[in-house]
């Protein structure tokens, strides 16, 4: 996308007012970098040897989401083939928060999360190993009193439309429940949201053992084998271009994650997201702290996970200024002024790169994917340092637990927020799946989505509202 003085000019002038306004926390020194990474605990190998000469679909990407779409795919008798162009899972599919949650989400998101909690309950049994998903009852306080009515009106509209025979198991608790709830907190929280039927995964596991059930079923999955791009003939794609050969099919997805632009936009297809990076840190069991999935005021979040280690986030998106923060960051403005969606603005060498990087090269170059496999952000460890200490100081039960790690999951925001689940009408055959930090509680639907987007079957929830040509 060509910036004109227009646009920047608009950009600039909505970053600079952002970072003085108190909405953001404008930081020079604030982490928000892409680095080399590799996945964070588990690893799969990928398939060996050549690549097929033809598949029936072939997926770009080897997260979550491209994963979750292949075996949908595979499941209605396609060959699937993926291509990854470093590790399965490399970057943030092993990284997400782990909690499966529909609280204050409203319309067709509500859905996808609502009927993605459903589809989860149903997988261990399904690939017949445990994915570490369990339903795990999900206590969220109010901001304040504006919050805490938003929250009633909001569970009124969802009761009484819920858009789905499943029921909506979402309430207010006080008193004696929410205080074992809240077992051990120092301060005394009098009223809370309760999302009974939440869910809980460990993301470093659970995308590690759906990419060995796919190639359990036959999916080939490539990595180390980037996508550079699609040929076409009569207006058709007719092969997938890698850097380790063609495969001829008909039929592709695009599951890239925060890459999905960056592979669009060599096929003149812009695709509007910014990067968005959220820090997260893993602790040692706490034996009298509450169990289940935690929100409270003052940015307190903390998830028990299967083996009783605890996870814990801060709400905070560190959120680094690139090319296109110039041309169309003014259309996330509305984010920007919600009160739990505090964000950090960095400023680094990925401003720099932004201008430096291609946008386009030729099917026989080496793309920028083969130059950036396994790539991860690096974690805001201030943030996090101040987030455990006020854990701490709500739950005294955590006092003694031990750090075990700390990490930063990135992803690519669309200005609503919404993911992208889409035909590209430029290449009939052509469905992207990508821009969403809820990969992991949104994949068993938005798969399913994508796979009926492909196939011209009619989507199992209205896909205008994630659909390329909303913006």
């Amino acid at each position: 996308m060509a910036i004109t003085r227009r646009k920047f000019i608009i950009g600039g002038s909505v970053v600079a007012v952002a970072a003085g306004a108190g909405i953001l926390t404008p930081m020079l020194t604030r982490e928000g970098r892409f680095v080399p990474g590799k996945p964070r605990v588990g690893f799969v190998e990928g398939t060996p040897g050549a690549l097929p000469q033809q598949s029936d679909v072939v997926v770009i990407g080897a997260g979550i989401l491209g994963v979750m779409t292949a075996i949908n795919l595979a499941e209605r008798g396609l060959s699937v083939v993926i291509v990854e162009k470093g590790n399965i899972a490399g970057e943030q599919s092993s990284r997400f928060y782990g909690q499966a949650i529909t609280y204050k989400m409203t319309d067709e998101t509500f859905l996808l999360h609502h009927l993605g909690k459903h589809r989860w309950r149903d997988m261990n049994a399904k690939v017949g190993v445990d994915t570490t998903y369990r339903t795990q009852g999900r206590v969220e306080v109010p901001l304040d009193e504006e919050d805490l009515v938003h929250v009633r009106q909001w569970m009124d509209e969802r009761h009484k439309n819920v858009g789905s025979d499943i029921p909506f198991k979402t309430r207010m608790i006080e008193g004696s429940e929410l205080n074992q709830r809240l077992r051990g907190a120092k301060s005394d929280w009098k009223i809370a949201g309760f999302e009974e039927d939440s869910g809980s995964f460990d993301a470093e596991v659970t995308a590690f053992v759906m990419a060995e059930y796919a190639k359990k079923i036959g999916i080939k999955i490539y990595t180390n084998c980037a996508a550079r791009g699609l040929e076409t003939q009569a207006g058709v794609i007719s092969d997938v271009v890698t850097e380790k050969g063609a495969i001829k099919t008909s039929q592709v997805v695009v599951a890239g994650g925060v890459w999905s632009r960056l592979f669009m936009q060599n096929l003149g297809v812009d695709v509007p997201t910014l990067p968005a990076y959220q820090s997260q840190q893993l602790i040692s069991a706490a034996p009298n702290a509450p169990g289940g999935n935690v929100a409270l005021p003052g940015n307190i979040y903390f998830r028990e996970q299967a083996d009783g280690t605890y996870a814990t986030s801060p709400r905070v998106i560190v959120a680094p200024v690139v090319k296109e923060s110039f041309t169309y960051g003014y259309k996330y403005l509305p984010l920007l002024a919600l009160p739990d969606f505090p964000v950090h603005i960095s400023l680094n060498e990925q401003l720099i790169n932004s201008f430096t990087q291609e946008t386009s090269w030729k099917l026989d170059e080496v793309s920028p994917f083969e130059k950036n496999r396994d790539m991860t952000a690096l974690p805001d460890l201030p943030e996090l340092n101040s987030s455990l200490e006020k854990l701490k100081t709500e739950f005294p039960a955590f006092k003694d637990s031990k750090l075990i790690d700390q990490w930063s999951g990135a992803m690519a925001i669309a200005p609503d927020e919404n993911p992208i689940i889409s035909e590209v009408k430029e290449y009939p055959g052509l469905v992207i799946n990508t821009a969403t930090g809820w990969g992991m509680t949104e994949s068993p639907v938005s798969s399913e989505m994508t796979a009926d987007i492909l196939l011209g079957k009619e989507p199992i929830i209205n896909p205008k509202a994630f659909s390329l040509y909303r913006f």
